[in-house]
């Protein structure tokens, strides 16, 4: 069921990634690793929704994401950098199959790191993050985001 939320603040974590943070509407569920279609409350781009991966914990009382902007990509991601604290955006129901299953090596390269935030914020906050290793490749070193928060968590 499609939900509206307001941004509260968007930080630019690099020259293409942002970490935003939302509203949560009331009842709100997820788990660390699980995802919503997107998009924003805008005329012509209702439509177009587009997979975010939450990067808060379930608990939190807003909603967080990291998305990387893609400007050459003619859709919602090209919009990013254009979101400000106060615009609307639309949500769907939480989905994902991404879950935690036991200590492993987690590999992931750019965006696809997104999802690996939540799952270890988790199990950082529990004490059972002993026994995970994270390989997280970007292009450059300029495209790197939360490296601190991975270092500190694993």
């Amino acid at each position: 069921m499609e939900k509206k939320i307001l941004v509260q603040s968007i930080t630019h974590l690099n020259h293409n990634v942002v970490h935003l943070v939302t509203q949560k509407p009331s009842g709100y569920t997820y788990t660390p690793g699980q995802a919503t279609e997107l998009s924003l409350a805008r005329p012509n781009w209702k439509a177009e929704k587009r997979p975010f991966t939450f990067t808060s914990l379930p608990d939190s009382e807003a909603l967080e994401f990291v998305i990387k902007s893609y400007p050459d990509h003619k859709g919602v991601t090209e919009q990013v950098p254009s979101i400000e604290p106060g615009d609307e955006l639309l949500i769907e129901d939480a989905w994902g199959a991404i879950e935690y299953k036991g200590p492993g090596v987690f590999i992931a390269g750019g965006a696809g790191a997104t999802p690996f935030i939540a799952i270890f914020r988790d199990l950082a906050q529990k004490g059972e993050i002993k026994g995970n290793k994270f390989l997280f490749a970007n292009k450059k070193e300029r495209d790197i985001f939360y490296k601190d928060h991975f270092e500190n968590w694993l």
